[in-house]
């Protein structure tokens, strides 16, 4: 409406205790007001009188805002008539008014929205405190055991070295002196035989899966994953488009039988072989051998994420994959999201000799290498010994505190789930009866601050029991009964029985 008088400015409202002088406030106001077309063109603002009374401002004030707006070509001054809202401006309310369309996305932003969406659809991330007294979340190591004082004082040596090395972009394939030392680690801890120029340093190995499906995987070629499996490494792979074939688990691991059966032409298969994610189980060196030979023939790739074989609990881990190639078909995978914490965001990709030079050119388009400084401060947590310390403290903590906490749920909870102890990893598996809904199980206890995985979402095809990952490497033994309480009263409200 356009009165004689002037438009009244509604919904003004200045901060007189602020930083912001009080010119540029009602300048980006009246601003986001013809912006949003609010104030269509021709309309005759109030008078500078007006406003002084209606505002309580100075007239030098709303002369600087309004010098503005007319420097811009919002506002535009007619002698004798007044200040007006520039023609241009004219129908920008019937556009504003008009329902949003949603954004046009790609097929590929598609696909990863309805993937993730799915994934999410049980456990709400933005509930979850990371000091919460009933939190079961696996995937998260002992916080409170590492070591800052000295990672402080490592990242302080490099700080103060503010050479171009350190400040600039740096390596393609990652800082050299850290992926010497991861060289010279897998090849100790795993038998991985390796140069360092075979070494690419990545942020976390959610990004490695991601890169390794571009670089590998074409629309409609088919994948073989373990089901129940590793629900990131899936939804990167899948978003490729990709015909995922999922394989059951059993006793010696993935069933490559399966494989052969259903689809022995897969272009690719993704395995975690020394602590199968999420059931726990370590491959045979018998399906070893013959998922290597299936790849072999069939000129297909293997995507070994070597996942929690820091902490093995009573026996060494068999050989990697990768140290048992003979044909250049396995790619490892590591990270140190588990092993120091997860905000680090490092992994590393251990690549055939004929792959290196096309990831790397895949990797300078998609991303540059992680922080020169965290590289700079883990190449020397490796090379002066805290790393292997730190693994060796930790593989002693998470057994004692995995003993602790089983032995409070058993006491507990022990006739609502069956638990058993695991010889790796950073979870143990809460099995449900039969007739129990462990998705529905993880969204109620969620609602009482108690928060775990269902096995559910782990799997595409339902073959198994329901069941409850259980984390322990987060949960210091004093604090264990606690929270084995909170959890059974929890369920207790659900109507549950104990």
């Amino acid at each position: 409406m356009k009165l004689s008088g002037g438009r009244l400015l509604t919904g003004i409202e200045l901060d007189r205790t602020g930083s912001v002088p009080l010119y540029r406030q009602l300048y980006l106001q009246i601003r986001q007001q013809i912006l949003a077309g609010r104030l269509p063109g021709g309309t005759r603002l109030p008078s500078t009188r007006t406003l002084c009374k209606e505002q309580d401002l100075s007239r030098i004030t709303i002369l600087n805002a309004f010098d503005l707006l007319t420097a811009e070509g919002f506002l535009t001054t007619r002698t004798g008539s007044g200040t007006f809202v520039c023609a241009e401006w004219e129908g920008r309310g019937t556009a504003v008014d008009e329902p949003r369309k949603p954004p046009r996305l790609s097929t590929l932003s598609q696909s990863v929205l309805s993937l993730r969406s799915d994934h999410f659809s049980g456990i709400s991330y933005a509930a979850w405190e990371p000091d919460c007294p009933t939190s079961f979340l696996p995937s998260h190591p002992a916080f409170d055991a590492f070591p800052l004082h000295v990672w402080r004082r490592l990242i302080n040596r490099h700080l103060r070295q503010s050479t171009k090395a350190m400040l600039g972009y740096g390596e393609v394939k990652g800082l050299l002196r850290l992926r010497e030392e991861i060289a010279k680690y897998v090849y100790d801890a795993r038998g991985i035989d390796c140069s360092a120029e075979q070494v690419v340093i990545v942020s976390g190995a959610q990004q490695a899966f991601n890169l390794l499906g571009m670089l590998l995987l074409d629309p409609q070629d088919s994948i073989w994953m373990e089901d129940p499996g590793h629900i990131a490494a899936r939804i990167a792979l899948q978003a490729q488009g990709c015909r995922i074939v999922p394989l059951r688990i059993d006793a010696q691991g993935i069933d490559v039988q399966q494989g052969l059966r259903e689809c022995p032409e897969a272009r690719l298969a993704f395995t975690t072989p020394s602590r199968q994610h999420p059931l726990g189980i370590s491959m045979s060196y018998a399906r070893r051998l013959e998922l290597i030979e299936w790849a072999s023939r069939n000129h297909s790739w293997i995507i070994e994420d070597d996942c929690d074989s820091e902490f093995r609990y009573q026996s060494r881990p068999q050989p990697s994959l990768y140290a048992m190639d003979q044909w250049a078909r396995v790619i490892h995978v590591g990270t140190f999201s588990k092993v120091l914490y997860p905000s680090l965001r490092l992994g590393y990709v251990i690549l055939p000799e004929a792959l290196v030079g096309p990831f790397c050119a895949m990797r300078a388009v998609m991303d540059r290498s992680p922080s020169t400084l965290l590289q700079a401060a883990t190449a020397d947590f490796m090379s002066e010994g805290h790393f292997l310390g730190h693994i060796r403290r930790m593989r002693s903590l998470y057994q004692a505190r995995q003993a602790c906490l089983l032995d409070k749920l058993q006491q507990r909870v022990g006739n609502f789930m069956q638990l058993k102890p695991v010889d790796a990893g950073m979870h143990l598996i809460g099995w449900l009866a039969p007739e129990l809904d462990d998705q529905f199980i993880a969204q109620e206890l969620a609602r009482y601050q108690t928060h775990t995985y269902a096995l559910s979402d782990y799997c595409m095809e339902r073959y198994l029991p329901p069941g409850l990952l259980i984390g322990f490497a987060g949960t210091p033994e004093d604090q264990a009964g606690d929270k084995v309480e909170a959890l059974a009263q929890a369920l207790l409200k659900m109507g549950y029985t104990l």
